[in-house]
């Protein structure tokens, strides 16, 4: 959509065109290597598994909500921003001063730190997992619903 010169014009040098470029860095880069480490630690250090599948799940999801939070406000931020910039008065000046543009973004901000939060959240448990199994640590859990060692053959 960005390649459209009218979308272009109105989200060149916005919010929307970072929070385009962090929804591919913080999701496709940033989950494919979440999914890379957590398949080489264990072979990398002889561990039979992750320390928690569960803390993987909640990893997962903090991650996934963090980045549509994240991206989604700065889309509708960049809008935004945009539409102000090219808004004029009769007499041709802008009618907001890029001050104001700022001013208007605040809620935005907060909106799109508690996205960035939720993400750094599920970083830190990648992080306390990863430790743990390198430790070789192992937790007690019940196997996930719908995994290999959950299900059981009918009888």
């Amino acid at each position: 959509m960005m390649s459209i010169k009218t979308v272009n014009s109105l989200s060149h040098y916005t919010d929307w065109t970072i929070g385009h470029v962090h929804s591919g860095a913080l999701g496709w880069v940033g989950l494919i290597s979440f999914g890379a480490i957590y398949y080489m630690v264990p072979k990398l250090w002889n561990r039979e598994r992750l320390y928690s599948m569960r803390l993987v799940t909640w990893h997962f999801w903090l991650a996934t909500l963090g980045i549509v939070v994240y991206a989604a406000v700065m889309w509708v931020s960049g809008i935004m921003q945009g539409l102000m910039w090219r808004e004029y008065d009769e007499q041709g000046f802008l009618v907001y001063s890029f001050a104001e543009t700022v001013a208007a973004m605040h809620p935005y901000y907060i909106m799109r730190a508690a996205g960035g939060a939720m993400y750094l959240a599920g970083m830190l448990i990648m992080a306390w997992n990863i430790t743990m199994t390198i430790r070789g640590y192992q937790r007690k859990e019940q196997p996930l619903p719908g995994s290999a060692s959950a299900l059981q053959p009918a009888e």
